[in-house]
């Protein structure tokens, strides 16, 4: 029987999605043909739900959270300024390039700390929360 990951470890996933989609969103045109343009806006809007990254989110340092939220705005500026797109129009339209350099510094921030374990809960990447013996 498998123990449920606790609230921690849930969120240290989340920042390494977060991560994940910073690589795609870097690769300029090239993220946009790997997944597609509904994936280059959904997949970041997946795992960017604002409440959840605002100051709750405890593994992302405060310099994470506010360039994560700036590209968010960056992306709803795009989707906002070119309606009803196709992946060409958009690739066209220069945002790709214009969000990319913004991916790649959030991106290099990220590596900083670097990421957290996908399987126990570390107070900041590589240092493992001790738990308390006879817990």
């Amino acid at each position: 029987m498998s123990k449920e990951p606790s609230a921690r470890l849930i969120e240290q996933r989340l920042r390494n999605r977060i991560y994940e989609i910073l690589e795609i969103l870097a690769d300029c045109d090239a993220g946009v043909n790997l997944v597609g343009i509904n994936g280059y806006f959904n997949l970041f809007d997946d795992f960017l739900h604002r409440p959840s990254v605002e100051p709750c989110m405890s593994v992302l340092s405060k310099d994470e959270r506010a360039i994560v939220l700036e590209l968010a705005d960056l992306l709803e500026a795009a989707c906002a300024a070119i309606p009803d797109f196709t992946k060409a129009e958009f690739i066209e339209s220069g945002w790709p390039q214009q969000i990319a350099p913004q991916a790649r510094e959030a991106r290099t921030l990220f590596l900083r700390r670097g990421l957290f374990s996908e399987e126990f809960d570390e107070s900041e990447p590589g240092q493992p929360i001790a738990v308390p013996a006879g817990r």
